[in-house]
C-alpha cells in the first residue's frame, strides 16, 4: 500500500511516522516503531569494521564498548566545520544526519516493502537555511531528492490541528522540551483559500509568529541527571568508582543512564520507580519516589512556562489570545510541566479566561513531530498530485471548448442559443450543415516562368551593349576628324 514517511531527527533521539493511503483517502498517522521495545530509538550511528552499518539501539549500544566506532552527537554538530570521527574516518555531521534518515527510510520501506512516496524530516527550530541546505545535499547525494523539510514547532502544531478543529486565524503555542534543549514558539492558522477542505494543508497554513524562544534547559538530559543523582546518593561512592576506560564499566553507566530515563517516564505516570542497578561487583534495585523528583525537577521545569510567556510577547498577543498550548517532547509528559503551565497562565488572566485556553499533551509526546511530519508529507503529495490533476483537466477542457467554439463559427449555429435551449427539439441539428456564404475570390499575381525572364533580361543586356558600342565610335570618329588639321599646324 502506498505511504509516506514522516521522520523526527532529534538531538538526542529519533522517531517515524507513516500516513498509507488507500485510492484516494490518506489514514491517520501512525507512529513505526524503530526500536525492539520503544518506537523512539537513540540517534546514533556507527559502523564495523567490515563496513557494516550500525544505527538507533545497535549503535547506542556499542558506543559503550566501543565509542570510536559510533558518533551521537552529530545533529547538534551540524552546520559546522569540523567533521566528525566514525571509525578511523572522518565524516561531516551533515552527512551522519542523513545516514541516519537513510536507516529509518530502509527500516520503514523493509516493513512496508518498499520506498515511501514522500518524506518529510522534522528538526529543530533553530536551524536555519544554511544547516537545512546540507542536509537536503546531503540526503539527495543518498538518493532522497523527494524530502521535505520543516521545522519541530510546525511539526507540532501540524499534527494538533489535524486532530483538533482550530479556526482560521487562531495561534497555537507549542511549547516543546527535547533531550538537549527547550524551545517555545507561536504559529498562526491562515485563511485557507482551498476548496476541497478534505484535504487541508494544515502545515502549509501554518506562520510564525514573533519568534522561537529558544534556550539549553529545561533538558531530558538534565533531568536524566537529577535520577542518576539520586542513586549516587544511594549507592554512596559506587558510581563515582566506575572506571571511563574500563569497557566492562562504560557498559554499565550506559545501560544505568537507559534505566534512569525509563525511570524518568514511568513517574510520570506512578508514584514510584524502580532502578535497576548492575555493576560489576553488585546489583541493587533502587526504588525512586515522584515526589522527590518533582522538586529536584522543578527549577528545571519551571523555566519553560518563562519561555512560553516570551514567545506570546513577542507575537503581540495577549496571554488569553492563543487557542491552545501544546507540549511535546519526551519531558512533557510530566504532570508537573502542565501544572506550571497552567498556573502561569492563571497568574496572566483571571481564572475563567485561564480555563479557555487549554494545555494539550498528547499521550505520546515524543512522537508527535514523527506524526506531524508525516501528515505534511501528504499533503505536499497530495498538492502535487492535485495540481498535476488541475492542469491535465483544464487542459482537457480548452482543447473541448475550443473544438465546439470551431464547429459553431464553422457551421453557422449559435452555440449560445444551443446552451439556452429548453430541450432537444429547440437544439439545431448538427446533422444538417447549412450553406455556406458566396466568397469573392481576387486574381492571384502570377510570376512570369522562368524562361521569359532569362530571355528578357539577355533582350535588356544586348540593348545596353549596343548603346555602349554607338557611344564609343562616335567618340572614335570625332577624334580623328581633328587629327589633319594639327599636323598641316607651321
Amino acid at each position: 500500500m502506498p505511504y509516506v514517511l514522516g521522520v523526527h531527527l532529534g538531538a538526542t533521539s529519533t522517531s517515524a511516522a507513516v500516513v498509507a493511503r488507500d485510492g484516494g483517502q490518506w489514514a491517520p498517522a501512525a507512529p513505526f516503531p524503530l526500536g525492539h521495545s520503544r518506537a523512539v530509538v537513540p540517534t546514533a550511528l556507527g559502523r564495523l569494521p567490515d563496513g557494516s552499518r550500525l544505527a538507533g539501539e545497535a549503535a547506542a549500544s556499542r558506543a559503550a564498548e566501543y565509542p570510536e566506532w559510533v558518533s551521537t552527537e552529530f545533529v547538534a554538530e551540524l552546520g559546522e566545520d569540523t567533521p566528525l570521527p566514525l571509525g578511523g574516518e572522518l565524516v561531516a555531521a551533515h552527512r551522519l544526519a542523513a545516514g541516519m534518515v537513510e536507516w529509518v527510510a530502509d527500516q520503514v520501506a523493509s516493513k512496508h516493502g518498499g520506498p515511501a512516496e514522500h518524506i518529510a524530516v522534522s528538526h529543530s527550530a533553530t536551524w536555519g537555511t544554511h544547516r537545512t541546505h546540507l542536509l537536503r545535499r546531503a540526503l539527495a547525494e543518498l538518493g532522497l531528492t523527494d524530502v521535505t523539510l520543516l521545522s519541530e514547532p510546525l511539526a507540532v502544531a501540524t499534527d494538533y490541528i489535524a486532530r483538533q478543529p482550530v479556526a482560521a486565524g487562531a495561534s497555537i503555542v507549542v511549547g516543546n522540551v527535547g533531550g538537549s534543549g527547550a524551545d517555545a514558539t507561536v504559529l498562526r492558522r491562515r485563511e485557507s483559500h482551498r476548496k476541497d477542505e478534505g484535504v487541508g494543508e494544515h502545515g502549509a497554513e501554518l506562520e510564525l509568529r514573533g519568534v522561537t524562544v529558544h534556550g539549553p534547559r529545561p533538558a531530558g538530559r538534565d533531568l536524566d541527571d537529577l535520577i542518576v543523582g539520586q542513586l549516587r546518593d544511594e549507592l554512596g561512592g559506587a558510581l563515582s568508582e566506575l572506571d571511563p576506560t574500563d569497557p566492562r564499566n562504560r557498559a554499565a553507566a550506559a545501560r544505568i543512564r537507559e534505566e534512569c530515563t525509563r525511570a524518568r517516564e514511568e513517574l510520570s505516570t506512578r508514584d514510584t520507580a524502580g532502578v535497576s542497578v548492575v555493576l560489576p561487583r553488585f546489583s541493587r534495585e533502587i526504588l525512586l519516589a515522584r515526589v522527590r523528583y518533582e522538586q529536584l525537577a522543578r527549577p528545571h521545569l519551571e523555566l519553560l512556562p518563562e519561555k512560553l510567556s516570551q514567545a506570546v510577547q513577542s507575537a503581540s498577543l495577549s496571554p488569553g489570545e492563543p487557542e491552545a498550548v501544546v507540549l511535546a517532547g519526551g519531558p512533557a509528559r510530566t504532570p508537573l510541566l502542565r501544572e506550571l503551565v497552567q498556573q502561569r497562565l492563571r497568574e496572566q488572566l483571571s481564572g475563567k479566561d485561564a480555563e479557555a485556553v487549554p494545555v494539550r499533551v498528547d499521550g505520546f509526546p515524543e512522537l508527535v513531530a514523527a506524526r506531524g511530519a508525516a501528515c505534511r508529507a501528504a499533503e505536499v503529495l497530495s498538492a502535487v498530485t492535485d495540481l498535476a490533476a488541475a492542469r491535465a483537466e483544464t487542459s482537457v477542457l480548452l482543447r473541448v471548448d475550443d473544438s465546439i467554439e470551431e464547429e459553431a463559427v464553422e457551421y453557422g449555429y449559435d452555440l449560445l442559443d444551443e446552451r439556452e435551449g429548453d430541450g432537444a427539439e429547440s437544439a439545431p441539428d448538427r446533422s444538417a450543415r447549412p450553406l455556406r456564404p458566396p466568397v469573392e475570390v481576387e486574381p492571384m499575381h502570377i510570376e512570369p516562368p522562368p524562361k521569359r525572364k532569362v530571355f528578357k533580361i539577355v533582350k535588356l543586356s544586348l540593348a545596353a551593349i549596343l548603346i555602349i558600342l554607338g557611344l564609343v565610335m562616335t567618340f572614335v570618329q570625332g577624334f580623328g576628324g581633328q587629327q589633319p588639321a594639327l599636323l598641316g599646324s607651321p
